[in-house]
């Protein structure tokens, strides 16, 4: 991870996820919500008590990331949860090679930071990364999404799901975290306040090498997004790359570049950092949690804080 020159961004305080949403992630959303299956899963998933598990196991091998540990990763991440007016959740860092970074949990969401992704990432890629992480957070999503994790691993096995629903309920679950990934790559935006920095990331995740990355070019990869885009001309290639993205939890590379790139430059964007935007109104968009009395997201069942039911 290089070091880069600290910044002065603007915070967003009393920011409301609707300031930032992707309109395909509500449009998606909405219709996960109507599966009445998902209510069987999420018990289930609570019943073998798989966050409880993964934590601990988190928390036996990996670095919990604190202001006394990588400080210098969670001070980006302090600045990151400030910008959004989110809570800070856990911040775990895991030896694998693998690049990737995700966000977890039910009762108590976690992130986790991969060190191959450490590894390849500047200070305000990283950055962008924890913000995009945070996005999911506080857009409410961490719920479905642990669901559609546990579901493409273990579901078919422990539930007993007969294989057209569990494939049916995957693939509806992996369009919406698609989907949710371009509400999440906004929130990047809004952390880091360059569109540069995100289009690089993008490239980097793409290439994957520290050893190419100063001979590929941002104009180039935009040009290649219009390229994929192109190849819609023939029915052939549109069911080949549905296919291609139907298992897919994250949108293609090349897509997410076009989108962000497009958001910022709409006017939406330039609202929010006018500090123009939707705000979360104190006592009606937030809750008391009953047993510690923090503000509680609605979209959380339990409270980050205490970690008990905030529903009572």
């Amino acid at each position: 991870m290089t070091t880069v020159q600290e910044k002065a961004r603007k915070k967003f305080p009393r920011l409301t996820s609707s300031a930032f949403e992707h309109p395909a992630d509500r449009a998606a959303l909405e219709a996960v919500k109507k599966i009445p299956v998902l209510d069987r899963v999420f018990r289930r998933l609570l019943e073998m008590g798989v966050e409880r598990i993964f934590r601990i196991q988190l928390l036996g091998q990996a670095i919990h990331v604190t202001p006394r540990q990588c400080h210098k990763i969670y001070r980006l991440f302090k600045e990151a949860a400030d910008i959004l007016d989110v809570h800070e959740p856990d911040l775990f860092l895991t030896s694998n090679p693998y690049i990737n970074a995700f966000t977890f949990g039910v009762e108590r969401p976690f992130i986790v930071l991969q060190s191959g992704l450490v590894d390849l990432l500047g200070e305000e890629e990283l950055m962008a990364v924890l913000g995009h992480e945070l996005g999911h957070v506080k857009a409410g999503h961490v719920l479905y999404r642990s669901i559609a994790y546990f579901l493409a691993h273990i579901a078919g096995r422990m539930l007993g799901l007969g294989g057209i629903a569990s494939i049916g309920l995957a693939a509806a679950l992996f369009e919406w975290s698609r989907k949710s990934e371009l509400t999440a790559d906004r929130a990047e935006l809004l952390v880091v306040q360059d569109v540069d920095v995100c289009l690089k990331l993008h490239m980097k995740l793409s290439a994957g090498s520290k050893a190419v990355f100063e001979q590929i070019d941002v104009q180039e990869f935009l040009r290649q997004g219009d390229r994929y885009e192109e190849l819609d001309y023939s029915t052939l290639n549109k069911v080949y790359k549905f296919m291609q993205e139907l298992w897919l939890d994250h949108p293609i590379p090349v897509y997410r570049a076009r989108e962000i790139k497009t958001w910022a430059e709409s006017k939406q964007f330039r609202e929010i950092m006018a500090g123009r935007y939707p705000t979360e109104e104190p006592g009606i968009t937030l809750r008391d949690c009953p047993h510690c009395g923090a503000k509680v997201s609605p979209s959380f069942f339990f409270c980050p804080d205490c970690g008990k039911n905030a529903r009572v």
